[in-house]
């Protein structure tokens, strides 16, 4: 028996205002949260004990667990305050007396989870860390294996000048239960506090190398990308809704869910979705690597390309959004324009003729007025 554990109780804080109303874990990524994708890969590995770990929101991840997938052994362990990666696995201790796997609930990855415990088991090792190369190591830990796959060294978040590997610490893991016996009561972190440790004692500790999808989609332009790789179909499962024939002015592979409407002169150009009961008027443009939500109204003449539009959303005509994230329930005004990696918090109202600059953020229920430069973070104050 081999149990999994899903760590998700960040407060996902670089991905605001997304998660000023919903856990990290439950934010869409093609109009399914990103938990699914978690999930879907443990069923696809065979396994049916999954022990979670929250705290931010948790109520709302454990419902939809338990709704979804009846047929899996949920197990969660709540954090009173956030005890880290390493200090959250210990405190669901009671919950694990096999060998583990551990999982971040914000990294959609494709890697085989059965052949990484495979190889721990060959190795005979206390943990085994999946690796994968990186071009940028600096926001992750990076290790440097011999040449029977030990890990001999392992630094995390290095500075330039420390940068001595691009192989990368992915977030999952596969271990012992001996392992929790080196993880003090209490906050800790694996890859800052406990796995210098095991390297320093000869612990046995191995790197797993794979080179597949891999995205922590925790940040606006990963996130985006999650978006844009799961409708090329990097990262299974597809988006739900038919896929529709193509016709004059709709080109690529394009999902259309129950219900939706598509006035006259709309040009589509997938890869796209078009969640339930959404609507696109005349004239419009969705390009590229979009996602609509359910009950979108998308207005006449307006352009979208890899953008995110969450569910409930009014779209005002004219309007241009380009690699753009809009939470759920905000009206665009007519005549706006929103650009890259800017992210509009859920139930906002943006006024007529408004330009939102790249990067930028505007929070949850704020109205902006008629006209505006939002050229910097409108306040990311929590609810």
């Amino acid at each position: 028996m081999t149990s999994v554990v899903v760590m998700a109780g960040g407060k996902g804080t670089r991905i605001r205002p997304l998660t000023f109303s919903r856990p990290k874990p439950l934010v869409p990524v093609a109009n399914r949260p990103i938990l699914d994708y978690i999930i879907h890969r443990v069923l696809d590995s065979g396994y049916s004990k999954v022990v979670m770990t929250l705290g931010y929101l948790k109520d709302q991840i454990r419902s939809h667990v338990l709704a979804e997938y009846p047929e899996i052994d949920f197990r969660f362990s709540v954090e009173k305050k956030p005890l880290g990666t390493a200090g959250g696995v210990k405190a669901a201790a009671s919950e694990i007396n096999e060998t583990f796997i551990v999982l971040s609930g914000d990294v959609i990855f494709d890697l085989d989870l059965r052949e990484m415990v495979k190889f721990h088991r060959k190795k005979k090792a206390l943990v085994t860390v999946a690796l994968t190369p990186v071009e940028d190591p600096s926001h992750y830990g990076i290790a440097v294996l011999d040449d029977d796959g030990k890990i001999k060294r392992f630094h995390e978040k290095p500075r330039p000048e420390e940068v001595f590997s691009k192989i990368a610490n992915a977030g999952i893991y596969v271990m012992e239960p001996e392992v929790l016996e080196h993880i003090p009561k209490g906050s800790s972190d694996f890859s800052a506090d406990i796995f210098p440790v095991l390297i320093e004692r000869d612990a046995g500790m191995y790197g797993f190398l794979f080179d597949g999808y891999w995205n922590d989609a925790g940040k606006p332009n990963t996130f985006l990308r999650a978006n844009h790789d799961v409708l090329n179909g990097t990262v299974t499962p597809e988006p739900d809704g038919e896929i529709a024939e193509e016709v004059p002015g709709r080109f690529g592979k394009i999902w259309i869910g129950r219900d939706v409407v598509i006035g006259d002169r709309v040009r589509i150009v997938g890869p796209a979705v078009l969640g339930d009961g959404s609507r696109v008027d005349d004239g419009a443009y969705i390009g590229k690597n979009t996602v609509i939500g359910s009950r979108v109204n998308v207005g006449e003449n307006s352009f979208i390309r890899g953008s995110v539009i969450l569910d409930g959303c009014v779209i005002g005509r004219g309007s241009q959004l380009l690699n753009c994230v809009v939470d759920e329930d905000c009206e665009i005004g007519a005549g706006c324009a929103i650009d890259r990696c800017a992210i509009i918090g859920r139930g906002a109202f943006i006024g007529p003729s408004t330009v939102i600059r790249s990067h930028c953020s505007v929070s949850n229920r704020l109205r902006i007025l008629s006209g505006s430069l939002v050229d910097s973070d409108y306040p990311l104050v929590p609810e």
